[in-house]
């Protein structure tokens, strides 16, 4: 897999200036999308599908990958400095969930190294296309939890939206992020040290969240065989009939 030329401004560098007003941007959307929904998670995934629906667009369009590239940095500021408040607003209430989002703080914090290392680095065209097969990737995530979230009662359709997701997940985070590593690979190991550890770490998650979605796969499936099988038994035993159940209750 050959990544796409980009195009990028000669003097390649992070605008800090850019930064804040970002920032301030993700704010106004999260603010916005908050008026119609309630559940602050459900509102943050809908910004995390904003962010990655227009980064994957950008990168299809061949845009000037600059402005992107600091979209997704004031992006990933914005939604580590939320993970941030989760965690100590679940630290104070001594809520489980705060150890849950440590490795999203990790996560944010190697993107974000990445990110800036793609305005600086030669090898930024094959950076960026790692970095849009992750996004492409997490679409499905995104979709998934909307889904639990927003409709819960339609179990069906989640059930065969976790194949679904499952499916397209490993494809574009296992396989074809393996083998752009693979083609370029002559560039991965003359790539710094610390992008080397990055990428590999990444890289590590997403097989790691693969396997999740594996389990969470087979223990659907256990639970359709479990209902059909409990299903087949009801259908089997011979209904009570009402005068038994008036003795019975008669003593």
């Amino acid at each position: 897999m050959t990544p796409r030329l980009r195009s990028l401004t000669p003097i390649r560098m992070l605008h800090i200036e850019y930064i804040l007003p970002i920032i301030a941007f993700w704010h106004t959307i999260t603010t916005e999308i908050r008026k119609h929904k309630q559940d602050p998670g459900v509102a943050n995934n809908m910004v995390s599908a904003i962010h990655c629906a227009g980064y994957i667009v950008q990168y299809n369009c061949n845009y000037n990958m600059n402005y992107a590239i600091h979209v997704s940095i004031g992006y990933f500021i914005y939604d580590l400095l939320y993970i941030l408040r989760s965690i100590y607003i679940a630290t104070i209430n001594r809520q489980p969930q705060a150890q849950n989002h440590v490795v999203y703080v990790f996560h944010h914090i190697i993107g974000l190294y990445i990110l800036n290392d793609t305005l600086t680095s030669i090898y930024a065209d094959t950076l960026l296309c790692a970095y849009y097969l992750a996004e492409i990737s997490n679409l499905t995530l995104y979709t998934s939890y909307h889904l639990r979230k927003e409709y819960p009662n339609h179990k069906t359709i989640t059930v065969v939206f976790d194949v679904f997701q499952l499916l397209w997940y490993s494809y574009f985070r296992i396989i074809k992020s393996s083998l752009l590593l693979y083609y370029n690979a002559p560039q991965f190991f003359e790539y710094t040290l610390a992008g080397q550890s990055c990428l590999v770490i990444i890289h590590t998650m997403g097989i790691i969240w693969t396997s999740r979605l594996i389990k969470k796969n087979l223990a659907n499936l256990a639970n359709l065989v479990s209902l059909n099988y409990k299903a087949k038994n009801d259908a089997s035993t011979p209904a009570t009939t009402a005068t038994d159940a008036k003795y019975s209750s008669a003593g």
